[in-house]
């Protein structure tokens, strides 16, 4: 068993765990860095893989966060292609699958998620794929060309970005989902029903409210019957409807995990263990905002919270106090969102859906929880961010916070 010992240990791949060797690298220099990702590329950016780099507008080179050289300038060690198998914590070492173990001094455990695949019956077939990685996105292009029929399962935003983007290649798309309107976890039922109608004007056929019984065909795919009877005829069969976390090393290592299936960790990102840390989309952190334990998949999460992690495993100690901020791109809507969306008491809307340009502002207990907005100027995206972060109470600021051409910058005054 070949043996090597590292500073800092990052298990993962992505974004969350580039953005922690640039914060290693600001507060210690010269520490030695050890990175193991799953896949066989350096960290990259997952958004455009649903967006422009599957429509073909962005080039492979522009995905990664950071280019080869940046690593081997800053003595980081990629071990790319290879799993993290097992913790070992009492003598600090990781076992990797290619038999080799790892010592640290802090460890980050970055490890994201997998893409969920429904347990249908023809879910094995060829042709029917999911999406979350470079190739993943490289596969469905290939595969979209020759597709006369796509089926996009799926309601959330990966599924209706990937319709979305396949309806701009040219492919004939329909778009199947359980709820009654898209994205209806996090958006109210007009705005659903608008980017329904989106879809729609773009030729996307939007089936809702009806699971997919099974996937039909021999040795590929050629349709898709769904639980009213109806047969949706497919090519090409993917699913997007979400991740599974991939916490089982953190499970198997008996760190603490919360009940939304994410590591437990504390302000500063550190877990049960006060040697291993984690971020992104495993970690379960204390949300100042809400006063509650949250979880969030996002690209800003990871950006931000990789970054705070690996200061902190270089002895920073900065807490996490970021509001949760999310972002989509459909079409020609630019959704973006703050805070807390779960569970509203009520919903205050400032515009009009007509013009393209609205905010929601989600109310709990009084106080703004969450907001989300479509097609606001650039200037009110930070006042709009500090109302929610604030908790700005709507007992008298309601007109305000109503009207589109108030200037929302006095209610933080």
């Amino acid at each position: 068993m070949r043996v090597s010992d590292f500073k800092y240990l990052i298990v993962g791949g992505g974004l969350a765990a580039a953005r922690a060797c640039e914060g290693i690298r600001e507060v210690d220099s010269d520490g030695s860095i050890g990175l193991v990702a799953a896949e066989p590329h350096l960290p990259y950016h997952r958004p455009p893989l649903s967006k422009a780099y599957l429509r073909g507008t962005r080039r492979r080179s522009r995905l990664y966060v950071h280019p080869e050289a940046y690593y081997g300038e800053r003595n980081i060690m990629a071990y790319l292609g290879v799993e993290a198998q097992r913790i070992t914590r009492r003598s600090r070492r990781v076992l990797l699958s290619t038999g080799e173990s790892l010592g640290y001094e802090e460890l980050l455990l970055a490890t994201g998620g997998r893409a969920w695949r429904l347990p249908l019956t023809g879910a094995d077939l060829e042709g029917v794929v999911t999406l979350r990685t470079i190739d993943d996105s490289d596969a469905i292009r290939a595969s979209v060309e020759d597709a006369r029929n796509v089926v996009v399962i799926g309601g959330s935003f990966i599924g209706v970005e990937v319709a979305a983007s396949l309806a701009q290649m040219g492919a004939s798309v329909s778009l199947c989902f359980l709820e009654e309107y898209p994205l209806q976890a996090v958006i109210p039922p007009d705005l659903g029903q608008h980017v329904r109608s989106r879809l729609e004007q773009h030729g996307v056929r939007v089936i809702s409210g009806v699971r997919p019984e099974r996937i039909e065909g021999e040795t590929r795919a050629e349709s898709v019957r769904l639980e009213d009877g109806r047969i949706v005829d497919a090519d090409l069969v993917v699913m997007g409807v979400g991740i599974r976390l991939n916490t089982q090393i953190a499970r198997d290592a008996e760190l603490d995990l919360s009940d939304m299936s994410g590591v437990v960790v504390d302000e500063h990102l550190r877990t049960s263990d006060p040697h291993i840390y984690a971020a992104g989309d495993i970690a379960a952190w204390p949300d100042p905002h809400t006063g509650q334990r949250t979880r969030v998949e996002h690209w800003d999460v990871a950006y931000h919270q990789g970054h705070c992690a690996g200061r902190n495993m270089a002895g920073a100690a900065e807490p996490y106090h970021r509001l949760p901020v999310f972002f989509s791109d459909i079409f020609d809507l630019s959704l973006q969102a703050w805070g807390s969306l779960a569970r509203p008491e009520s919903i205050v809307r400032r515009g009009s859906l007509a013009a393209n340009a609205i905010v929601f502002w989600y109310v709990r207990e009084g106080h703004i929880c969450g907001a989300l907005a479509m097609g606001q100027p650039e200037g009110e995206l930070a006042s709009i961010e500090q109302i929610v972060a604030r908790g700005l109470p709507v007992e008298g600021a309601a007109a305000t916070l109503m009207d589109a051409q108030a200037d929302l910058a006095g209610l933080l005054e």
